[in-house]
């Protein structure tokens, strides 16, 4: 389980205005212990002392490794009886009871429980650590491990539903604890769908492929994207250069206190230079973290500045519909400049 730095960042935002801190939506909960699978769980500010609810299938698991102070069971009937030493909560509703439980000046990401703080604990995550960095690092390694392999494969012939299937099995391979969302692999006119995921098509010889993996290691993310040419020229080869201009112009603008905004439109620039503004029809990038996609959000309106401790993607890509697309996603950490986190080459 990981450390319980995230309890610790919790308590020191809201202990002057609060009593109690209630989570209860799993990305927090990942956050804060490391158990996206639990119920809830109540912070008292005052003392730090933490108290984790869990189904009553997961108490012995997470009871072994949970940076809590307790860990208490969730059943709705006492079936089988309680076992010695077990902390067992039986409830029809665990949201009802939980507003039984607690009392005070309550902050919680559920307004059903107490004054909605999820803005604020957004704010809290965005800002990563030392090993929140790490964790993201060794997820990114691994997406890159499995991206090289991916990379150096003959794809020609294969069906993006195999090259997808290969990625995923890869990267656990590779260590992952799982993947951050399931594999792209966009292959000829299907890479002109920026969410596109996998289907039947072969891939072939002439064929641009977009290939956007993420590793996650323990509960954080990774991110990463790379274009694959099997030959081919004409208006995609141009946009190749011309999202590889893009990023790095938005690396250079991506900074301690730059606007999001002006990072996006760095980027942006440089796509239209080329002659492909109409075809780039997404933000330049997003936050990582326990999410794959979470603050800071790059895109043109964005009113935040980029802070000293974020984690985030640029990721400028070119989509025409009938041909193709091209993307090339980095990830980077945010200090006085950005310092890029990724070892891959942009153009494979």
């Amino acid at each position: 389980m990981p450390r319980a730095g995230g309890i610790e960042k919790l308590v020191r935002r809201f202990k002057d205005r609060f009593d109690l801190l209630v989570l209860t939506r799993p990305p927090n909960l990942a956050y804060a212990v490391g158990v996206p699978d639990a119920l809830g769980l109540v912070i008292d500010l005052s003392t730090g002392h933490s108290t984790l609810y869990v189904p009553r299938l997961d108490y012995s698991r997470v009871r072994a490794g949970a940076p809590v102070d307790k860990v208490v069971a969730v059943s709705q009937a006492e079936i089988p009886p309680k076992r010695p030493g077990e902390e067992l909560l039986t409830a029809p509703s665990f949201l009802e009871a939980l507003k039984g439980l607690v009392s005070g000046r309550i902050a919680s990401d559920s307004k059903e429980i107490g004054a909605d703080v999820s803005g604020e604990i957004m704010e809290v995550r965005a800002v990563k650590d030392e090993g929140e960095l790490a964790a993201i690092s060794e997820a990114l390694r691994i997406a890159e491990r499995t991206l090289e392999r991916l990379l150096q494969s003959r794809l020609a012939g294969m069906r993006e539903r195999d090259a997808a299937a290969l990625a995923y099995k890869w990267m656990i391979e590779e260590g992952a604890d799982g993947a951050a969302f399931d594999p792209i692999l966009a292959s000829g006119p299907n890479g002109a769908y920026p969410h596109y995921r996998f289907g039947d098509r072969k891939i072939s010889y002439g064929d641009y492929v977009v290939i956007d993996i993420g590793a996650r290691k323990g509960v954080y993310c990774s991110d990463t994207t790379r274009t694959l040419a099997l030959g081919g020229s004409g208006m995609l080869r141009d946009a190749m250069y011309a999202v590889y201009e893009a990023v790095k112009a938005a690396e250079r603008a991506a900074r301690d206190g730059a606007l999001a905004s002006e990072v996006d439109r760095a980027a942006r620039e440089v796509i239209s230079e080329y002659g492909f503004a109409q075809y780039f029809i997404h933000s330049t990038g997003h936050g990582v973290g326990v999410e794959v996609h979470e603050p800071p959000r790059l895109y043109a309106a964005s009113r935040e500045a980029l802070k000293r401790g974020n984690v985030i993607t640029i990721e400028p890509g070119v989509y025409i519909e009938g041909v193709g697309g091209v993307r090339i996603e980095d990830m980077f950490y945010i200090d006085a400049g950005a310092v890029r986190l990724n070892r891959l080459p942009r153009l494979p």
